[in-house]
């Protein structure tokens, strides 16, 4: 695989191409395009891992489709290098942590206010520039894919955009970084740099400096106040992950959800159901299968102890009552579906 993003296919010229290749006519297109700045929904908050809250955006149609059909017929053919993790199939939080295992030595930086300055000039660029489509194609899409200006989180192509809006510059700090032994990942806006082994004050200076170069010469500015600079003297926490030896869950927030198994047991058990039952259920089969992804054997026993525990509350919520539940519950169907990280 090559170290940067690669688009392995046909560079598209028209307006009737595009519409060929995304199977829609082009007066439609062009009307969505025409009006997409209205067919936005938002913002809504969502709660960080930190404690902070993001506000998100969603589409809805005819916009929400076509740009589906967009992250279908050109977004899922790029051809992205291992060092971007975020919002790639396949390559959920833990694959960036796995590039930092055994790590001695890591810094970890945040693009402050990223999405917000995803403009139309970086938009536009990666159409016309990284993809190499034709100018009017290139403007159309950039139509379809921003509002007022900029991306908004949370749209069907928005992550997509984010991975690529350093297309022409990142893959050679990358190369630069690794000439010194220091390893380099994107997980949207968080960045991580660590070492195997040793790392002066002096390199680190520099590969600070070569990230912040990076990014602000693309218009965005470092989120100072999330810098950290960690050493194995201590655990080394990426994304809440241990990355010293090799990823593990800490032994503190696996214990956290043995217990709140252990809490659903015990409210089964004395036949304690509240209106909050159903939502702590839900919370802990999300969890565990969290936990499922770096450690299966201890997930595996919880999932069969909260597979009885959604029994009982199924047999429960099914006894004839004015305020009777349906027997399948929102836990029951996420928890099914090992729910994503």
């Amino acid at each position: 695989m090559e170290n940067y993003p690669t688009y392995p296919h046909g560079r598209i010229q028209t307006v009737q191409s595009l519409c060929a290749a995304l199977g829609e006519p082009e007066p439609k297109i062009r009307a969505i395009a025409a009006r997409a700045h209205n067919l936005y929904i938002g913002p809504k908050p969502k709660p960080k891992k930190n404690g902070g809250t993001r506000y998100v955006f969603d589409t809805k149609s005819p916009l929400k489709p076509l740009l589906k059909k967009i992250n279908y017929c050109l977004f899922r053919k790029v051809i992205f290098p291992k060092y971007l993790t975020g919002s790639i199939s396949r390559r959920d939080f833990i694959a960036n942590v796995e590039i930092h295992s055994h790590s001695k030595h890591v810094v970890t930086e945040d693009i402050a206010s990223f999405f917000d300055c995803i403009t139309t000039h970086h938009v536009y660029r990666v159409w016309r520039e990284f993809f190499g489509f034709g100018r009017e194609v290139a403007e159309l899409l950039t139509l379809l894919t921003t509002k007022d200006g900029k991306v908004f989180q949370g749209t069907p192509t928005s992550s997509y955009l984010a991975n690529l809006v350093f297309w022409d510059k990142e893959h050679l700090v990358v190369a630069k970084l690794a000439e010194r032994g220091i390893r380099y990942s994107r997980y949207v806006d968080d960045i991580t740099l660590s070492t195997v082994g040793s790392l002066t004050a002096e390199d680190r200076r520099w590969a600070i400096g070569q990230v912040y170069a990076m990014i602000g010469s693309s218009g965005f500015k470092p989120q100072r106040g999330k810098h950290a600079s960690l050493s194995a003297s201590k655990p080394i926490l990426i994304m809440g992950v241990h990355a010293n030896q090799k990823p593990t869950f800490p032994k503190q927030e696996r214990a956290a959800i043995r217990a709140q198994v252990y809490q659903l047991e015990k409210s089964v058990k004395g036949n304690e159901f509240g209106d909050l039952f159903e939502r702590r259920l839900q919370s802990a089969a999300a969890k565990v299968g969290k936990l499922k992804r770096l450690h299966p054997t201890e997930a595996a026993a919880l999932k069969l102890r909260l597979n009885t525990v959604r029994r009982k509350f199924g047999e429960h919520t099914a006894q004839p009552s004015p305020q009777s539940q349906p027997t399948t519950t929102v836990a029951e169907a996420q928890f099914d579906n090992d729910p994503p990280f």
